[in-house]
């Protein structure tokens, strides 16, 4: 076959596996690197064994440039009709002249097929695969004709022995051909020594067997009786063909039991070789002594059989027989290979998915695993838990990055969900307390008590339009937004020391409206309260623990999503002090 679609289907796999392996498979590299060295010594093994393939079919189809010749000669439309026959058997020789050339002499080219020599039964496959990597159009028409001349053959086992390697010959060239190719056999049967008469010999005829019936192999398939039987002979011809009737139906029973029983024995572990056809060719130009037909007789007559001088030295192919013969459809070696291909794909993006499957599954277990750890650490080991926050932060982190740069192949292929774990990873992170700073204790000597009562006024919520801050869409401050956070931070001051004494938390919280994707609004909320919370750090004194960021989204709503007004409302950030004894205070000023 030709080697270019097996070449594009190993590397295709070879790319394939490598893919897998490096992009989804969760191993590590040392896995990695072993199955690549595995992936690529296959394919080496692969391309050697087609390279090798290749020389072989070079050293056993020298004949086929001569093919091309002849077949170039013939028109179009019968080039493309006639079948191809592959002529083999110890009785395949007597069809092909030996006075041409070599090639010619393997080559003949009839009115009704194209018949090439095969000397050796393993060489079919082998021929059969150059012929249809030469002309793909073959493909379907090219069948196996198969010569016997059982008067040549002297010990039965051996013969025996010699159909059977014929019949896995066959098997092997079905199999790689994908359909049963036909089958026809002849046998070469020494009847040239009968006459009618001392100057006239017996017409040599060609004798089908049908259904275990013989017939003349003539453009009626007349019937052996009808042929003895026929009124326009004298007495002594019909005689003659009574004779010879006797001797066909002795040849069709021995090539019953020894040849096409042979072929169809269910003993063996291969599949039944029923040949299409099946005939008698009454002339043999050679015989072993006492081989198996002069036996077969000599059971019966104790008598053996004279052979004469051969009638004929080349037997014409029998056009009639193979006429009509079964033409397959099978795939071609590209359609194979498509097939192929998209079988390979089918499995690549199976084992894909269910890496990918099994990625996302260890990415959410991982997080899950972070949530329950920070949530089983005690509130007040204030160290410990800010380790866990962090190891938070970070997978908040790395979904923010999957969610703005996408997610990458490994958890791909449609399976990603990883926005939804955001809301428990978020929660979490809110509900983290910070460590209150800490407070020296003047000593006895030193202290001075002033009582004085402290009033904690209600807290007002600081409202800010996100428009006035943020562009549409974005979480990255505008410049003109100065001078709003100007105005809040000097608002929570104002609030901080009216309530000095009294510890605080800043919460700033961010919110959207409705519209959009649900996920990405609470997202942006959140990127836009964590903008407002690094500009007040970077801005004034107030420490970084003293805030809490929180992303509500559409959640909260202060209008009607319904109107453009109150969807405009509800496009906002809110800063509210909660008061939180022993959390931040700020140093009096005065």
């Amino acid at each position: 076959m030709n080697d270019y679609p097996w070449r594009v289907q190993i590397i295709y796999g070879a790319i394939l596996g490598l893919l897998l392996f490096w992009l989804f498979l969760p191993i590590t590299i040392g896995w990695k690197l072993l199955a690549t060295l595995i992936i690529l010594a296959i394919a080496g093994g692969l391309f050697y064994q087609l390279l090798k393939y290749r020389k072989l079919l070079n050293a056993s189809t020298h004949n086929i440039e001569f093919l091309a010749e002849k077949l170039a000669l013939l028109p179009a439309r019968q080039r493309y009709r006639l079948p191809i026959f592959l002529v083999t058997g110890n009785g395949a020789k007597d069809f092909f002249p030996e006075d041409l050339t070599v090639a010619e002499q393997n080559i003949i080219v009839s009115s009704e097929a194209v018949w090439i020599y095969v000397e050796e039964y393993s060489e079919l496959p082998i021929v059969f695969d150059s012929l249809v990597a030469r002309w793909p159009d073959m493909l379907g028409r090219i069948g196996v004709f198969l010569a016997l001349t059982p008067e040549l053959e002297s010990k039965q086992g051996l013969f025996t022995a010699k159909l059977q390697a014929f019949r896995q010959s066959w098997v092997d060239t079905c199999r790689m051909a994908k359909y049963q190719l036909p089958v026809y056999v002849s046998a070469h049967i020494g009847l040239n020594n009968l006459h009618y008469h001392d100057n006239a010999t017996v017409p040599v005829y060609w004798y089908q067997i049908i259904d275990r019936k013989l017939s003349l192999l003539d453009d009626y398939l007349s019937p052996i009786d009808n042929w003895v039987n026929d009124k326009v002979i004298n007495s002594h011809e019909r005689q003659q063909r009574l004779a010879i009737r006797a001797m066909l139906l002795e040849y069709e029973a021995w090539i019953n039991s020894n040849i096409l029983q042979v072929l169809s024995d269910t003993k063996q572990p291969i599949a039944k070789c029923i040949p299409t056809g099946t005939v008698i060719y009454p002339i043999n130009n050679h015989q072993e002594p006492d081989n198996l037909i002069a036996r077969r007789f000599a059971d019966i007559t104790t008598l053996y059989l004279p052979n004469d001088p051969a009638i004929e030295q080349v037997i014409t192919a029998p056009d009639r027989l193979v006429k009509f013969m079964p033409i397959a459809y099978p795939y071609s070696p590209i359609r194979k290979a498509i097939c192929n291909i998209v079988m390979m794909s089918a499995v690549f993006f199976m084992g894909a998915l269910g890496a990918s499957y099994w990625n996302n599954i260890k990415l959410a277990q991982h997080i899950n695993n972070d949530i329950q750890s920070y949530e089983l650490i005690a509130m007040d080991s204030y160290a410990e838990k800010c380790e866990a926050l962090a190891l938070l932060k970070e997978d908040r982190e790395l979904l923010n990055t999957y969610f703005k740069q996408g997610e990458p192949i490994k958890l791909g292929l449609g399976l990603y969900h990883g926005q939804d774990l955001l809301k428990p990873l978020n929660l979490a992170i809110s509900n983290y307390v910070p460590e209150p700073p800490k407070i020296e204790i003047p000593k006895p000597d030193t202290v001075y008590i002033t009582k004085r009562e402290v009033v904690i006024k209600e807290a007002q919520v600081i409202r800010l339009d996100s428009l006035s801050l943020f562009e549409s869409g974005q979480a990255t401050l505008k410049p003109d937004s100065t001078k709003v956070l100007i105005n809040a931070l000097m608002d929570i001051k104002t609030q901080i020391k009216e309530n000095n004494g009294v510890g605080f938390l800043v919460l700033i919280s961010g919110h959207t409206d409705s519209t959009g994707d649900a996920n990405k609004n609470q997202l942006l909320s959140l990127d836009r309260a964590a903008a407002v919370r690094n500009w007040l750090i970077q801005t004034s004194d107030i420490p970084e623990t003293c805030f809490a960021v929180q992303g509500y989204g559409a959640k909260v709503p202060l209008e009607s999503n319904d109107t453009l007004e109150g969807r405009a409302k509800n496009r906002r950030v809110e800063i509210t002090l909660v008061p939180q004894t022993s959390t931040c205070k700020l140093e009096d000023e005065n």
